[in-house]
């Protein structure tokens, strides 16, 4: 399938749209981002690519009648693609990201038991090194469209976050959220264009 019978070195580019579920400090989490490269000879892809992350955890105690932490964030930066059998219509493609990110830690607390009112919010941030290699299965749909889906591992350097803020009687409290809370596995759905 789309093959190149002259064996000439090709050259092309694809750009993606990448959505995923993963795991942030421990909770569910969305993950969105994309990809673009510049593609060598069908076998091997150079470019840039980007993701943010949410995750949401309501809480609640006697203290504080609703509460919710939230630690969101993003990276990007290098990727590099080796995508072995191309011309098949199903093959696998080895993705690597390498790069930096930054993150940051809400803590938001509302005192009114109608939860709309008193508002108070708390922000930290801090950046990262990132290293995320995967595999994914890579199908060929169309000439210039593709579907991959797979898994990829996302590595830190740590991250130093609390959840920060008052209580109820008014005491400051600084949660300390784990140096790992960003590393752990993604999996990913992208949707490719572009001339493969």
């Amino acid at each position: 399938v789309f093959g190149n019978p002259d064996k000439k070195i090709e050259h092309g580019g694809y750009g993606a749209f990448t959505m995923g579920y993963t795991k942030i400090d421990d909770q569910n989490a969305m993950i969105m981002g994309g990809r673009a490269g510049w593609l060598i000879d069908h076998h091997f892809t150079i470019g840039l690519a980007g993701y943010g992350f949410f995750n949401n955890v309501e809480k609640n105690d006697s203290q504080d009648p609703y509460y919710n932490r939230t630690l969101a964030g993003g990276y990007g930066g290098l990727f590099l693609e080796a995508i072995i059998a191309p011309n098949y219509p199903v093959h696998v493609t080895i993705p690597v990201l390498i790069g930096a990110g930054g993150a940051t830690a809400q803590y938001g607390s509302v005192w009114d038991e109608n939860y709309w009112q008193s508002y108070n919010y708390y922000y930290n941030s801090d950046a990262y090194f990132v290293l995320e290699p995967g595999v994914e299965l890579e199908v060929n749909i169309l000439k210039f469209f593709r579907i991959a889906f797979g898994g990829t591992y996302r590595f830190t350097n740590g991250i130093n976050l609390s959840y920060d803020y008052y209580d109820a009687d008014n005491n400051y409290v600084s949660e300390k959220i784990d140096t790992k809370a960003i590393d752990g596995f993604n999996f990913n759905l992208s949707l490719k264009f572009g001339w493969f």
